[in-house]
């Protein structure tokens, strides 16, 4: 049967038709069926009268899915070191520094589990770091439990609301501005709770 054929720059069969295109041209002798999820494995043999053979090839056919799955793990590792170092990056900076990063970071949603650390998007601009450990609920807003979340202000905001604190972690302290009904208020000593 006569067969024509497609070779890449690299001399392998790409492609094989029974009727000549204008990239499928060169045509060969074939003699047994012809596997098309194999194309890999095809080579093309001139005999000593110049006629070319489409003959298949197993250890080149085995040799390209090799290549084919190396390549495919290859770039899952390369996904998922970059998953790892964005992962990385965004857990290894300051409060302020997330903050200008913040369309990075995920958007918090009831019924996932948080860690302590993790900082999440919430509403219309707010961002929050986690406490600790937890499952969210709906009726948990990061803004309305600051036992679990403390709401990240904008340092460019130089009087930010007020938010009372929790703990060690978000007390006020000699400097520290804020809106309190309206008014401002500068904090006159440290580890204002």
């Amino acid at each position: 049967m006569k067969i024509y054929v497609q070779i890449g720059g690299d001399g392998a069969v790409t492609a094989f038709s029974t009727c000549s295109t204008a990239d499928v041209q060169v045509d060969a002798e074939v003699t047994g069926p012809l596997y098309p999820e194999k194309i890999s494995g095809y080579k093309l043999e001139p005999d000593n009268t110049g006629v070319n053979h489409l003959v298949f090839d197993e250890e080149q056919y085995k040799a390209h899915l090799k290549q084919e799955q190396e390549a495919a793990a290859i770039a899952a590792a390369e996904t998922k070191l970059a998953e790892v170092s964005r992962e990385a990056l965004l857990t290894g900076v300051d409060d302020d520094t997330a903050l200008t990063m913040a369309p990075l970071y995920p958007e918090w949603e009831p019924g996932t589990e948080y860690k302590t650390g993790q900082r999440l998007r919430f509403g219309d601009g707010g961002f929050v770091k986690v406490l600790q450990d937890h499952k969210s609920q709906a009726d948990w807003l990061p803004d309305a439990t600051p036992s679990l979340y403390s709401v990240i202000s904008d340092p460019a905001i130089e009087w930010p609301e007020f938010r009372q604190p929790t703990g060690a972690h978000d007390v006020y302290n000699t400097g520290d501005k804020v809106t309190f009904k309206g008014e401002h208020y500068t904090c006159q000593r440290d580890n204002v709770a």
